[in-house]
This record gives C-alpha cells, structure tokens and sequence, in this order.
C-alpha cells in the first residue's frame, strides 16, 4: 500500500490577526496614530471622528488591499510590494537595469589569474570567495559567502530522482533521506544545518541522434560495413529512447559562520582556508551518508564544474559538462533586470537573449500525497528548460516539536474562533490542523530533526512571448503536484539566486 505524506499549514497569529510582525507594528501604529489625532481634536466631534477613522482606513488598505502595480503579473498588498519595489529601484540605480561582465575588459594577469574586477558578479549575487579543496581525492570549491554569513559545497548526484523509482524503492529512498537528515538536524554543535536540493533540466536536441544517424550512414567511412551490420545498428537505433530530456540532480551543504565552525577552521588551518577545509570536511561526511541514503555522488563540484552549472543556469546554450570555461566568465555578458516579469541574458557574441522567470512556492499541498508528488514539475515538462531547488532548514528535534505544538495551538485556536464567529470551517483547514498535530506525534515518538521547507522554480525561454507560455505550463503542473507557486515579480534577479546551489531563500 501506497504511503501518503502531509504538509501543515503554518498558520502564525498575532495580536491582530494572521499578520507577519510588520504588518502588526503597521497596523497598530495606524490605531495608535487614530487615537491620538481623535484626541488631540477632541473639541471637535467632526474632526476627532475623521482623524480616528484616516489613519485606521489607510493602514488598513496598506495591509489589506491587495493591487498589481504595472509591469507585474503579481497583485499583492502595499505593504508587500513597498520591499519588493525598494530593492528593484535601488538595482536599476546600482547598474542601470542592464549589468555587463567585466572579465572580457579585465583579460587575466601574467601568471594567468584573472583580476578580482573579473569576478564581480551581477545583480542579486551576493559577493563570493571560492577556495579548493580535496575531499576523497576529488578537486571540490568552497564557497564562502561572507555576506550571508555563510559556506556551501556542493556534489553532484547521480539518480534519476524519485520520478523514476517504483512507489516501494520511493519509500525507501524518502526513509534513508530522513535518515541523512536527522544525522545533521539532532547534531546540535555540527554547523551543517541546511541542505538543498536541485533538480536541473537543461536544454537537448531530441533529433541529434537521427542527425548523427544521417551522417554516419552518409559518410565513407561506412561504405565498406557489411548490410547486416547497418540492418542491425537501424533496429538499435529505433529502439533507443530519443527523449529530450536531460536531468542533473545535486546536493548543497550550508554551514553558517558559528563559533563551533570558526574553532574547527583555526583548528585545520588559518583565515579562509581553515574554514573551507573544515568545510571540506563536512562535505566528505554528506558524501558518506549519500552513499548510505543509496545516493551515488558522481563528484563534488570543483571550480570548473560550478562555473559550468552557473553558466548553464544563464545561457543554456553553454554546454553543462564543458568545464574548460574560466572562472570569470561564469556570468554571461549582459543582465537585464529592468523587465519586471523576467531577467534577460545574453552571452558574448551571441545576437540572441535568453528570458528566465523563478516562482517560489508558497503553499505545500495541504491534502494527503503521494512520495512521488513533486512529479509533475520534476518529469511532467519534458519541453521545459528549469531548475527546480528545495530547500530544507534542519532543527533538532526538541525543537522541531515545540514548534508543531505552537503551529497547531494556533490552528485549533482559529478553528475555535471561527466556529464562535458561526462560520464554517474549511476542510482544507482540518485536513492541514489534523496534518500539523499528526506531524508533532510523529516528531515525538521517532525522535525525527524537523525541518524548514523552501521552494524556488526557474524556468527559461528564448523569447519573452514563448517565457509567458512556459510560465503557465508551469503553474498548471504545479496545481497538478497540489502545490501553489507565485511568480517573483520585479525581484527575479535575486530570486534566480536561490536555484542556483548556494543554499539561499530561506531566513
């Protein structure tokens, strides 16, 4: 019998409803601002009624009133959108929408290391130091991001991912991944605390083969082959999957800037090169635990790699396994981020532009699924070029359930008001309260790390007409795996980020 899997709804309540701090500290602010104005005007019954009822109105629509600002797909509220619109007006101001590489200008030194302007890296980037080391006599890259405060290693997989499991080898791959998660989540001193995964899908040629076909049967070489041989290479070929899909899979490590990584650094070496071979470190104890989760690791991600994923990311054109490209041009030649639906990229000597779009996820699937849920974005777009990155933040397990007691406190209290209010409880609200408490016994009894979940989707096209289409494919798939993605309007630079294999998007 097939295993099924629940999400609860996070559901965090405030003084004044369902609202993050900010929208509370707004909101309280606006009553507060009423009550003095009313005061103040006192004598004045008109004017002390109106200058109660502004100031609450206003808030209220700053929080409340949801609107698309033009330019966008988005409708969100004023207080959401003044963020998103900040960050956008101040990345026009810093390179005027439109950020140009400066590693063909800068060239290389003498002795063939490029300068650090080669390596300034676009908008929506945080700055980055990128250190080799050796772990199990393969060359990986350390990542620091000093920024954010933060470290990240890579490796990739090799796995057709859980789309090309059976339902029982699902369930055994999802048990030993748990595994892999509570070996880093219940460690409280291990500074490894995250963990990303990313599924890539790149572009193919699905008729380079009967290309190649074409010209082997053209060519001299094959004139000479006996009949029978041709004959029985045609039934090969027509027998071969020709599919057009093309998947990577890799694992991210992050670890932050703790007291317990600084002492393991200075205990392996000095200044950053202590800390990535601390980091190196880490990342030899995930391959260990791939291997036990029957995860096989082709290789950690050295330089050439990483600049190969990261440029592939941008151009899809640049061929993934080639890694004879040097660091600096990791980036394309020109970002455009003054679109607000889409970034634009256009590599060095090349006419064309690709357009890419990222949405995160915002609501997991409040009703019971399947271990293959995630099916539909994963293997269900074989035309779609995109990048799909989860997220998980690891937390012990004491206080992974502390944190279920309080969401499903907060659910059950909702319930109750609105049942004293005489309204209907919605199903999905029940399904998600009774999937929330059912979660925190499991937390209880199997001694599980808990986890926070993030998901970002990015997908590409060669036009920003064919991007629309791409986009709605993909929120039809993702309503198909009962998933609800929004689209990161005005902010994709940044958001783009958090499919790349730096761990990012999560707080």
């Amino acid at each position: 019998m097939s295993r099924s899997y629940q999400f609860g709804k996070h559901r965090p309540t405030g003084l004044i409803g369902r609202r993050d701090l900010g929208e509370q500290v707004v909101l309280g602010a606006g009553a507060a601002l009423g009550i003095f104005v009313s005061f103040l005007f006192s004598g004045n019954t008109l004017i002390s009624v109106a200058g109660l009822a502004l100031p609450i109105l206003l808030v209220l629509g700053v929080v409340y009133l949801p609107y698309r600002p033009k330019g966008t797909l988005q409708r969100r509220t004023v207080y959401r959108w003044w963020r998103i619109r900040r960050y956008h007006r101040r990345a026009l101001a810093r390179t005027g929408g439109v950020w140009v590489s400066p590693a063909v200008e800068t060239g290389t030194r003498a002795d063939g290391t490029p300068p650090d302007a080669a390596l300034a890296s676009p908008e929506g980037v945080a700055g980055m130091t990128w250190l080799p080391v050796t772990v199990r006599g393969e060359q990986a890259v350390i990542v620091l991001q000093p920024e954010s405060g933060c470290v990240t290693a890579t490796l990739e997989i090799a796995s057709p991912g859980l789309g090309g499991k059976e339902v029982g080898e699902q369930q055994v791959a999802l048990e030993r991944w748990g595994e892999l998660l509570d070996a880093f989540g219940n460690a409280t001193d291990h500074p490894v605390k995250r963990l990303q995964v990313i599924a890539r899908q790149m572009k193919s040629d699905p008729y380079a083969h009967q290309r190649f076909v074409g010209e082997r049967d053209a060519s001299a070489a094959t004139d000479a082959v006996p009949d029978w041989l041709k004959d029985s290479y045609d039934v090969l070929t027509q027998a071969v999957s020709t599919s057009a899909e093309e998947h990577r899979y890799y694992i991210t490590a992050h670890a932050r800037f703790t007291r317990d990584l600084a002492a393991d650094g200075a205990a392996r070496g000095t200044g950053d090169e202590g800390i990535a071979a601390a980091m190196g470190a880490y990342l030899e104890e995930l391959w260990a635990r791939c291997e036990d989760a029957d995860l096989s690791v082709v290789a950690p991600l050295d330089e050439a790699r990483l600049t190969a994923f990261i440029r592939n990311s941008y151009d899809p054109d640049y061929p993934v396994w080639d890694t004879g490209l040097p660091r600096p041009h990791a980036f394309p030649r020109n970002i455009d981020v003054r679109p607000g639906t889409h970034v634009r990229s256009r590599a060095a000597g090349s006419t064309e532009s690709w357009y890419h779009a990222t949405a995160a996820v915002v609501a997991w699937p409040t009703t019971p699924v399947g271990p293959d849920f995630l099916g539909p974005l994963l293997i269900g777009m074989p035309d779609v070029i995109r990048t799909v990155a989860i997220t998980q933040d690891l937390e012990p397990n004491d206080k992974a359930v502390e944190r279920a007691l309080a969401e499903d406190t907060n659910n059950q209290a909702e319930m109750i008001r609105s049942r004293q209010r005489g309204k209907t409880v919605d199903p999905r609200d029940l399904i998600a309260a009774a999937a929330t408490g059912s979660r925190g016994l499991a937390l209880a009894s199997s001694g599980a790390a808990g986890s926070s979940v993030v998901g970002y989707v990015t997908v590409s096209a060669r036009s920003a007409k064919e991007l629309e289409r791409v986009k709605r494919t993909t929120a039809s798939r993702a309503r198909s795996a009962h998933l609800r993605i929004e689209w990161l309007d005005l902010e994709h630079a940044r958001a783009f980020f958090n499919t790349l294999p730096f761990a990012g998007g999560i707080k």
